[in-house]
């Protein structure tokens, strides 16, 4: 099954998953309103049915928030723009914050972050959460299990593949800061979060 249709395929099971940890989205959400209290435009890559979108927006009630999808089935759900992330169709420096929410391990990682840097203002933050390559064997197991169960068996495989070929924390901020990006990295046994400032 191609990458696109699997995503199309899973879509409405996606939403259902992702509304169940609403509570999540909301938390980060939180967390990214800490960091930058005032939005004109925020853009969301790889934003799936884009619950996460939903939560900016009750946070940031008077910014614009677009959603970017490279499943059609995904932006017919969240009412995004379907589009890759490696060329983005915006010009440049327009974005107060640009987010990659357990999206960024579908991508074209060097690509993804450098449209994201070239969209985003200055003093503006790309904010990554996304899987954690060193979790432990049991955690992926155990995530596994429950996906194929909750969403289904090629996405629960699919996940399983890129989970283990994805980049480190540090590799990713590594990346970021040869971009000339301001770097704040941290993980959990699951999960990273990656915080860049452009300067």
């Amino acid at each position: 099954m191609k990458r696109s249709s699997m995503w199309d395929e899973i879509s409405k099971r996606y939403r259902s998953w992702s509304l169940d940890h609403r509570w999540f989205y909301y938390l980060t959400g939180l967390d990214v309103k800490r960091r930058v209290c005032h939005a004109d435009y925020i853009l969301d890559i790889g934003s799936g049915p884009g619950i996460f979108a939903e939560e900016l927006g009750i946070l940031f009630p008077d910014s614009e928030i677009i959603c970017l999808d490279a499943s059609l089935e995904m932006c017919k759900l969240s009412r995004g723009v379907r589009c890759g992330a490696s060329f983005l169709p915006f010009k440049d420096e327009i974005f107060d914050i640009v987010t990659f929410i357990f999206s960024l391990h579908e991508l074209e990682v060097d690509l993804a972050l450098e449209e994201a840097k070239r969209v985003l203002k200055r003093n503006g933050i790309i904010y990554v959460v996304d899987l954690n390559r060193d979790a432990p064997k049991t955690i992926k197991s155990a995530s596994k299990l429950i996906l194929e169960k909750i969403i289904g068996k090629d996405y629960a495989e699919h996940l399983e593949k890129t989970w283990n070929a994805f980049k480190s924390c540090e590799e990713i901020a590594e990346k970021l800061k040869a971009k000339g990006l301001e770097v704040e990295c941290g993980k959990t046994f699951q999960e990273i979060r990656i915080v860049a400032k452009k300067l």
